[in-house]
């Protein structure tokens, strides 16, 4: 069963390792053209409108999905994903590049000046000087070549090593990913008491609803994140439900999840109070 599940995990259409293999091959598609042709979006751009086209699939065929999970897919792609791209996009550029300013011709020539310009220094002792004329230049043109070839497996492998680091990169976080998932899970249901503890605590400041929904649209709307903006919207009875909120303790996804827990229990605790 285990094993099955994390199959499942594996070849999720929403997986961090299949976003990761399609964002690659879309990014790497495009190097070649964008070398003459620089795009007018970033990759960061890209990537979240991939994320949008995706999430609409997901509700054509679902009617529902996991924000949270995907919040924190989308998270890990920006953070740990992208930059790894990047780096390898780097190597890979100069790779192209070096390929494009190397010549073979170069190569030779300048192994047989060297190599006649050596000739040349211990001519007078003849340990450099070739039996034949023919066999000199066959000689340096070969070894020119291998130079040359030598300097493209070298800088080849460069950018061989960059895309296995990149996706080493992508499994070693969608392991990471895995745990983060589960452990926002065990957060949510962990803290749902909590939720509801603060929501009671609040809701019982307002004895008139229509005062209660008049500050709950302010906070909503606003979503104030520091004191000042909190203090600005003139809500104190908010302000121990609010004062997570401060300093990005709690992230945006997580504000909502609040936020609607607040909404569904204040519509059930004043039709009570009817």
């Amino acid at each position: 069963m285990e094993e099955k599940s994390e199959n499942d995990k594996m070849h999720s259409s929403l997986s961090l390792e299949r976003i990761s293999d399609d964002l690659f091959m879309i990014f790497e598609n495009e190097i070649m053209f964008q070398r003459y042709y620089p795009p007018k979006e970033s990759i960061e751009k890209r990537t979240d409108e991939y994320f949008e086209q995706k999430s609409k699939e997901m509700e054509m065929e679902s009617g529902e999905f996991k924000d949270s999970e995907i919040e924190l897919l989308k998270n890990r792609i920006f953070k740990d994903i992208l930059p790894a791209f990047s780096e390898y996009r780097q190597i890979k550029d100069s790779y192209l590049e070096g390929i494009e300013k190397r010549s073979l011709l170069k190569y030779i020539g300048f192994t047989m000046l060297f190599l006649e310009t050596l000739e040349a220094i211990f001519l007078k002792t003849g340990a450099f000087a070739p039996p034949t004329l023919i066999a000199s230049v066959l000689f340096e043109i070969c070894l020119g070549a291998a130079i040359y070839r030598v300097k493209n497996l070298t800088d080849q492998g460069k950018t061989v090593a960059a895309k296995e680091h990149f996706f080493a990169t992508v499994h070693n976080t969608q392991e990471s990913l895995y745990t983060d998932i589960e452990y926002s899970e065990y957060q949510h249901k962990k803290g749902t008491d909590q939720i509801i503890s603060e929501i009671n605590v609040l809701l019982k400041k307002y004895d008139n609803k229509d005062h209660f929904w008049d500050d709950f649209i302010k906070i909503r709307k606003h979503d104030p994140t520091t004191r000042t903006s909190f203090e600005k919207l003139n809500t104190p009875k908010f302000g121990d439900f609010i004062l997570l909120h401060f300093d990005d303790k709690y992230n945006s996804q997580i504000r909502k999840i609040r936020y609607d827990e607040l909404f569904k229990q204040a519509e059930l605790y004043f039709k009570n109070k009817q």
